[in-house]
């Protein structure tokens, strides 16, 4: 089963009133890992900080795209200005760029940041009946 997780993103004022303005993480380059498995790079940049994120999963992944190709987060509308379900009350805006790590197999998958983040927020395109469990608190 393919399981497509988007985008890892950092919101900095959750818990308020009024939805928060989301940093999606920007995916970058190509597969990091020589062997089968995978290890994708990427950024969130807020108006104060750069944040390095590490995506590893060493049983590999359905596919990543890290920049262009299809836009998964539109429900059926044309690009980041149209509805989506990604949006919310507590969520303002969606991806708004096609970055995307479809993920394939089960088992231990490891999320890395440079600095300490709160409120992490995750885009599921789809679990295909499946789920997560998270090892610790963020």
């Amino acid at each position: 089963m393919i399981c497509k997780a988007g985008l890892l993103a950092l919101a900095l004022s959750a818990g308020s009133a009024s939805a928060a303005q989301i940093y999606w993480t920007d995916w970058t380059g190509g597969d990091l890992d020589s062997g089968n498995g995978f290890r994708g790079v990427g950024t969130i940049t807020t108006s104060n900080a750069t944040v390095t994120v590490t995506y590893t999963n060493p049983q590999g992944i359905a596919f990543y795209q890290p920049s262009g190709g299809a836009y998964y987060y539109s429900n059926g509308t044309d690009g980041p200005a149209g509805t989506s379900p990604y949006t919310s009350s507590a969520v303002d805006n969606r991806p708004g760029t096609t970055d995307i790590i479809a993920l394939r197999y089960a088992g231990l998958q490891t999320l890395s940041f440079s600095q300490a983040i709160a409120n992490p927020v995750f885009a599921y395109v789809s679990l295909n009946g499946n789920g997560y469990g998270f090892d610790q608190d963020f």
